[in-house]
């Protein structure tokens, strides 16, 4: 079936299962109006038509109209026409698969470039009429505005025959004319109310402002804030006066000197040693001392070794000891040994630093060189991803799908894209797009030939 026979049995089943509450539109007359109004901007003006209305049940009733209006046209000459509803739901590279699939069937575009290219495009290759007509324009988003826009304008200059229509509430039309400087002079607004022409600059498509969101509100409000502060300043002082008194300060008292006192010498005892006498013994089982030490003032050099490792050596041998034994006696005596400690420094160099490894582990294992080694081919692309943590759960649910997977750059970010194998003519990959589950569908699978993704990887390892 061809793109346009499609459209038209879209038309015959949304006229004969979509029913509106005829009350919801204010009149006859009205869309009459609007749909006069339409044909005229598109025959003279050429410009892409904004129709809008505060209440949904009555735009979304003009497009139904509208597209019954073009489907009798169509009778008379052969007119390509696209409907799509928009939802918050759909990214742009959706919206422009649904758009250039209804027109052009079976036809091979890129998704991610301007509907003002691969339209314009496709239009000259075929040499249609195409009409667009989108619902719920509220849900696309400027760039998509602005690509119809564009694509109008380039189609008036080249002399291609390209009608845009959009349907949506009041915000749109405020979306349009805030930016002005993109849309001015190629968008007619309709009220679809009464079916009049409205400017862009209108006072009901104006931001209201409160006064705190403009300059002079901001400085009367800080003025205000300033002059309570210092209000509230002068009472607490006013307030304290009366309690302030010099007579209720502290008296400080006098200082009084401390008198020095000088430290005596202690006599220095030479402490030898020697053997442990009887009464020595005695003492020191009854936690006594018979001789008194004197603990001398730590030198530079101990703070020093204190500072660094040091392990105890005996002779420079780990945990041994060389002592002179005295000759045995026939009474047991504790004996005093002297141990030599000497200090063993740590070298830098001893010490190794191990940094974490901080490169991003990739959840999947790409596989660029299965596309640069074909000649040609088509795949499907499943899905694509700027967020690895996204990826990794996006695999971990579909374990049983088969994939490939390579890397491009999407607004200078990092972009992991998932294909199906590469099959050898166009109707094998339409195929397998069609086999995928209903879940993957939804995630906006296309064709690409093989030609593009080497481009694209190309582009990458540049």
């Amino acid at each position: 079936m061809s793109a346009q026979a499609n459209t038209r049995a879209n038309q015959n089943i949304s006229n004969e299962s979509i029913h509106i509450d005829i009350d919801a539109v204010k009149s006859t007359t009205t869309v009459i109006s609007v749909t006069a109004r339409i044909d005229y901007i598109q025959r003279f003006s050429k410009q892409m038509t904004v129709v809008i209305d505060k209440n949904t049940a009555i735009y979304s009733q003009l497009a139904r109209q509208y597209l019954a209006h073009i489907s009798q046209e169509s009778s008379k000459q052969e007119i390509n026409v696209a409907f799509v509803a928009a939802s918050s739901k759909l990214n742009d590279i959706q919206i422009r698969c649904r758009l250039i699939e209804q027109l052009f069937a079976n036809t091979l575009f890129d998704p991610e470039q301007s509907l003002a290219v691969s339209l314009l495009r496709l239009v000259k290759q075929n040499n249609d009429t195409i009409t667009i007509l989108i619902e719920h324009a509220q849900a696309l988003s400027l760039q998509v505005k602005y690509e119809l826009c564009q694509l109008v304008d380039v189609a008036k200059k080249t002399q291609n025959n390209i009608n845009v229509v959009i349907f949506g509430l009041e915000q749109v039309a405020q979306e349009v004319a805030q930016n002005k400087t993109l849309f001015d002079k190629k968008t007619s607004i309709i009220d679809a109310s009464n079916g009049q022409v409205i400017a862009l600059d209108h006072a009901r498509f104006k931001n209201k402002t409160s006064i705190f969101e403009s300059g002079m509100g901001l400085k009367i409000t800080f003025a205000t804030l300033i002059a309570l502060l210092i209000v509230f300043i002068t009472w607490f002082f006013l307030a304290e006066y009366e309690n302030f008194s010099l007579t209720n300060l502290p008296v400080k008292p006098p200082i009084t000197e401390v008198p020095k006192i000088e430290p005596q010498e202690a006599p220095l005892l030479i402490v030898r040693s020697k053997f442990a006498s009887t009464a020595d013994i005695n003492l020191a089982l009854l936690d006594q001392n018979s001789n008194k030490q004197l603990r001398a003032v730590a030198e530079r050099d101990d703070i020093l070794q204190a500072l660094v490792f040091v392990e105890p050596t005996i002779n420079n041998i780990n945990a041994t000891a060389n002592i002179d034994e005295p000759a045995s006696t026939s009474t047991s005596v504790p004996v005093l040994t002297n141990i030599n400690i000497t200090p063993k420094l740590v070298k830098p160099n001893e010490v190794k630093l191990y940094e974490p490894n901080q490169l991003p582990i990739l959840p999947v294992i790409l596989s660029e060189q299965y596309y640069l080694n074909a000649e040609e081919g088509y795949v499907v692309q499943i899905t694509g991803f700027t967020n690895l943590s996204k990826l990794a759960i996006f695999i971990k649910k579909n374990k049983s799908l088969e994939y490939f997977s390579y890397q491009k750059n999407l607004n200078s970010q990092q972009f992991i894209v998932l294909t199906t194998k590469i099959y050898n003519d166009k109707a094998q990959a339409i195929e397998a797009m069609n086999a995928l589950p209903e879940t993957i569908k939804n995630l906006g699978s296309f064709l690409k030939s093989v030609s593009t993704i080497k481009r694209e990887i190309n582009t990458v390892n540049q």
